[in-house]
């Protein structure tokens, strides 16, 4: 029993993720954009609300990257079962993961940087318009161009090895694919959707699975993978 409670949090963890990933998107999206004037540029830094709703908002992808670890390792631990000891694809969802959550925190700092130094650091109010548009470019492009490029690296490791011992259903492992090649439009915004969209996939099955051990699960699927 204890040992199926530790694997229930793999999946908690995937769902905390998924829903800190998109609250805290959503929440440091709330910029200026890079066709704004210089006026609107700098009056949006001003308001007070615009700047505490970015600060909340990295803050919130913070723990995102911590819920996202935890959820990797998890997963980690059940690839790692089921290929054997040839570990590579695990350990590259592993660092998959790892990336994303460096990439993702370094672009919520950049969006958070210069709310943060006003409300917190004493600074003056911004006066540079093209700093200001400089610094979210910056944000958004580790988040959605470099995160989930690692995004992508755990979560086709994950479908390979599903599809090579049938460790997950298939429908879950085409899944993992699709999303992998929608991740590629990161830069566009909508697409980043794909990856909360797995990480629920993979906690739902991972729900389901978590009565039953790691080598339990993974010497049946073995035996009898999934149609």
């Amino acid at each position: 029993m204890s040992g199926s409670r530790r694997e229930l949090w793999t999946p908690i963890a995937g769902i905390a993720a998924t829903v800190t990933f998109i609250v805290g998107v959503l929440m440091v999206g709330n910029s200026p954009e890079g066709s704004d004037s210089n006026a609107k540029v700098l009056a949006w830094y001003a308001d007070r609300g615009h700047r505490t709703g970015v600060i909340i908002g990295a803050y919130v992808l913070l723990f995102f990257g911590l819920f996202l670890l935890w959820f990797a390792a998890g997963l980690r631990q059940r690839l790692r079962t089921a290929v054997g000891e040839d570990g590579r694809l695990a350990n590259v969802a592993l660092g998959g993961a790892v990336l994303c959550i460096a990439l993702v925190w370094g672009g919520a700092l950049a969006l958070a940087a210069i709310p943060a130094g006003v409300a917190f650091g004493s600074e003056p109010a911004i006066t540079n318009s093209d700093l200001a548009r400089f610094l979210p470019q910056v944000g958004f492009g580790a988040i959605l161009v470099g995160g989930m490029f690692g995004a992508i690296a755990m979560i086709d490791a994950a479908s390979v090895v599903g599809l090579r011992t049938g460790l997950f259903p298939r429908w879950l492992v085409w899944l993992g694919f699709v999303c992998g090649v929608v991740l590629l439009f990161g830069a566009f915004f909508l697409p980043m959707i794909a990856l909360p969209v797995w990480l629920i996939g993979m906690s739902v099955v991972l729900f389901r699975r978590s009565e039953e051990s790691p080598i339990e699960g993974s010497r049946s699927a073995a035996v009898e993978p999934a149609p």
